[in-house]
Protein backbone atom coordinates (compact mmCIF):
# COMPACT_ATOMS: atom_id res chain seq x y z
CA UNK A 1 0.00 0.00 0.00
CA UNK A 2 2.27 2.75 -1.30
CA UNK A 3 -0.24 5.81 0.10
CA UNK A 4 0.21 4.48 3.74
CA UNK A 5 3.22 6.20 5.62
CA UNK A 6 3.82 4.48 9.19
CA UNK A 7 6.10 6.84 10.92
CA UNK A 8 7.91 5.66 14.74
CA UNK A 9 9.79 7.43 17.54
CA UNK A 10 11.38 5.56 20.39
CA UNK A 11 13.61 6.74 23.12
CA UNK A 12 15.75 4.36 22.21
CA UNK A 13 18.22 4.15 19.68
CA UNK A 14 18.61 0.68 19.84
CA UNK A 15 14.85 0.19 19.51
CA UNK A 16 15.10 3.07 16.70
CA UNK A 17 17.67 0.93 14.82
CA UNK A 18 15.49 -2.64 15.32
CA UNK A 19 12.76 -0.57 13.55
CA UNK A 20 14.69 0.70 10.48
CA UNK A 21 15.64 -2.54 9.69
CA UNK A 22 12.12 -4.19 10.17
CA UNK A 23 10.49 -5.27 7.03
CA UNK A 24 7.06 -6.65 5.20
CA UNK A 25 7.81 -10.42 4.42
CA UNK A 26 10.88 -12.22 3.09
CA UNK A 27 12.93 -8.82 1.74
CA UNK A 28 9.80 -6.95 1.44
CA UNK A 29 9.60 -2.69 1.88
CA UNK A 30 10.65 -1.25 5.01
CA UNK A 31 7.56 -0.83 7.67
CA UNK A 32 8.54 2.62 8.69
CA UNK A 33 8.71 5.51 6.23
CA UNK A 34 10.77 7.04 9.24
CA UNK A 35 12.01 6.47 12.88
CA UNK A 36 12.96 9.24 15.36
CA UNK A 37 14.09 9.22 18.69
CA UNK A 38 12.17 11.27 20.77
CA UNK A 39 9.72 11.15 23.09
CA UNK A 40 6.43 11.07 22.17
CA UNK A 41 5.43 14.71 22.91
CA UNK A 42 7.94 16.28 20.56
CA UNK A 43 7.62 13.41 18.18
CA UNK A 44 3.53 14.21 17.60
CA UNK A 45 4.49 17.88 17.55
CA UNK A 46 6.11 17.46 14.27
CA UNK A 47 3.27 17.08 11.96
CA UNK A 48 1.46 19.51 10.48
CA UNK A 49 -2.42 20.20 11.78
CA UNK A 50 -4.74 17.54 11.14
CA UNK A 51 -2.13 15.79 8.92
CA UNK A 52 -2.43 12.54 10.70
CA UNK A 53 -5.09 10.02 10.50
CA UNK A 54 -4.02 7.38 12.76
CA UNK A 55 -1.68 7.70 16.08
CA UNK A 56 -1.48 3.78 18.31
CA UNK A 57 0.95 4.17 20.68
CA UNK A 58 1.77 0.65 21.81
CA UNK A 59 3.29 0.14 25.69
CA UNK A 60 4.11 3.68 25.43
CA UNK A 61 1.66 5.35 28.27
CA UNK A 62 3.23 3.09 30.75
CA UNK A 63 6.72 5.21 30.68
CA UNK A 64 5.16 8.67 30.04
CA UNK A 65 2.46 8.90 33.20
CA UNK A 66 0.55 11.86 32.96
CA UNK A 67 -0.83 11.41 29.04
CA UNK A 68 -2.19 15.04 29.09
CA UNK A 69 0.54 16.74 26.67
CA UNK A 70 0.80 13.78 24.60
CA UNK A 71 -3.63 13.68 24.12
CA UNK A 72 -3.02 17.61 23.32
CA UNK A 73 -0.38 16.92 20.73
CA UNK A 74 -2.37 13.86 18.91
CA UNK A 75 -5.58 16.52 19.40
CA UNK A 76 -3.79 18.66 17.14
CA UNK A 77 -2.13 16.31 14.54
CA UNK A 78 -5.63 14.60 13.83
CA UNK A 79 -7.84 14.90 11.17
CA UNK A 80 -11.31 14.99 11.89
CA UNK A 81 -12.68 12.43 13.34
CA UNK A 82 -9.26 10.80 13.75
CA UNK A 83 -8.15 7.76 15.89
CA UNK A 84 -5.76 7.25 18.85
CA UNK A 85 -5.08 3.58 19.81
CA UNK A 86 -3.24 2.48 22.93
CA UNK A 87 -2.23 0.23 25.42
CA UNK A 88 -2.65 1.02 29.53
CA UNK A 89 -1.66 -1.20 32.48
CA UNK A 90 -4.63 -0.67 34.72
CA UNK A 91 -5.50 -1.28 38.06
CA UNK A 92 -8.48 -0.21 40.29
CA UNK A 93 -8.72 2.60 41.80
CA UNK A 94 -9.73 4.22 45.79
CA UNK A 95 -11.18 7.73 46.17
CA UNK A 96 -8.40 9.62 47.22
CA UNK A 97 -6.83 8.03 44.04
CA UNK A 98 -5.68 10.44 41.12
CA UNK A 99 -5.74 7.40 38.73
CA UNK A 100 -2.26 7.64 37.62
CA UNK A 101 0.19 5.64 39.76
CA UNK A 102 3.62 4.49 39.93
CA UNK A 103 3.33 1.04 39.78
CA UNK A 104 5.91 -2.11 41.94
CA UNK A 105 7.38 -2.88 38.15
CA UNK A 106 8.60 0.68 37.68
CA UNK A 107 5.87 1.52 35.00
CA UNK A 108 2.70 3.59 35.15
CA UNK A 109 -0.84 2.62 35.26
CA UNK A 110 -3.57 4.49 34.57
CA UNK A 111 -7.72 3.94 35.55
CA UNK A 112 -10.24 3.54 33.49
CA UNK A 113 -11.95 6.79 35.39
CA UNK A 114 -8.36 8.99 34.58
CA UNK A 115 -8.33 8.04 30.99
CA UNK A 116 -11.93 8.98 30.25
CA UNK A 117 -10.83 12.01 32.39
CA UNK A 118 -8.38 12.92 29.79
CA UNK A 119 -9.95 11.53 26.59
CA UNK A 120 -12.70 14.19 27.63
CA UNK A 121 -9.98 17.15 28.54
CA UNK A 122 -8.54 17.06 25.23
CA UNK A 123 -11.57 16.51 23.13
CA UNK A 124 -11.54 12.70 22.44
CA UNK A 125 -14.71 10.26 22.77
CA UNK A 126 -13.64 7.01 23.77
CA UNK A 127 -14.96 4.25 21.27
CA UNK A 128 -13.17 1.24 22.80
CA UNK A 129 -11.80 0.18 26.24
CA UNK A 130 -11.49 -3.59 26.02
CA UNK A 131 -9.88 -5.34 29.29
CA UNK A 132 -6.61 -7.19 27.98
CA UNK A 133 -3.90 -9.36 29.21
CA UNK A 134 -0.66 -6.95 27.88
CA UNK A 135 1.91 -9.15 28.28
CA UNK A 136 3.62 -11.63 30.63
CA UNK A 137 6.33 -10.77 33.60
CA UNK A 138 7.97 -12.91 35.45
CA UNK A 139 5.29 -15.74 34.34
CA UNK A 140 2.44 -13.70 35.49
CA UNK A 141 -0.39 -12.16 33.63
CA UNK A 142 0.21 -8.23 33.23
CA UNK A 143 -3.47 -6.84 32.89
CA UNK A 144 -4.53 -3.46 30.90
CA UNK A 145 -6.38 -2.13 28.35
CA UNK A 146 -6.68 -0.99 24.75
CA UNK A 147 -7.82 1.56 24.02
CA UNK A 148 -9.59 3.40 21.18
CA UNK A 149 -10.65 7.17 21.11
CA UNK A 150 -11.61 9.27 18.37
CA UNK A 151 -11.07 12.98 17.80
CA UNK A 152 -14.21 15.18 18.39
CA UNK A 153 -13.53 19.09 17.75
Amino acid sequence: MPWVAIHGTDLSQRMVDISLERKTGSGGRAVYSTVSNLDASEFLSNFDKASVDCVVASDVFIYIGDVSDVLGECMKCLVKNGLVGFTVESYETTEADSGLRLLPSGRFGHSKEYVYQMAEKHGFQVLSWKDAVLRQQAGKNVNGAVVILQKQR
